[in-house]
């Protein structure tokens, strides 16, 4: 299995929600906008990640199960967000107190199993 897109773009999109978010909530107190600033200074980090994963990081075979993990947190979240603005009656049992640990569960999931299968990730 070629997982080398996919651990590329989860670690973007995973880094991208975390600085955007983090950069945001950081500024909030002294910026009104603090978006404008968050989200793409987390557009740059998480294109920043997905290239260094897809151009340096993934030829290393001990670094693929962690890239992997990384990279199930930002779909798991993603997936969280999707189900939440798709199914109105989901919406309120999706928050963010429950979709960061459904993304840790998936994370450590995902750990496991590639480090399990290390033989056929590629």
């Amino acid at each position: 299995m070629n997982a080398r897109p996919v651990a590329a773009l989860g670690v973007a999109l995973t880094t991208f929600l975390a600085v955007a978010a983090l950069l945001t909530d950081l500024l909030a107190a002294r910026i009104a906008f603090s978006a404008i600033v968050g989200l793409p200074v987390g557009l740059i980090a998480g294109a920043a990640a997905g290239i260094a994963t897809w151009a340096r990081l993934w030829h290393s075979p001990g670094t693929r199960p962690p890239l992997l993990g990384t990279a199930a947190f930002g779909y798991a979240l993603l997936g969280a967000a999707a189900v939440s603005y798709a199914v109105p009656p989901a919406r309120s049992f999706v928050s963010v107190g429950t979709a960061l640990p459904f993304g840790v569960v998936c994370a450590v999931v995902a750990f496991l199993l590639a480090r399990r299968y290390d033989d056929r990730i590629a």
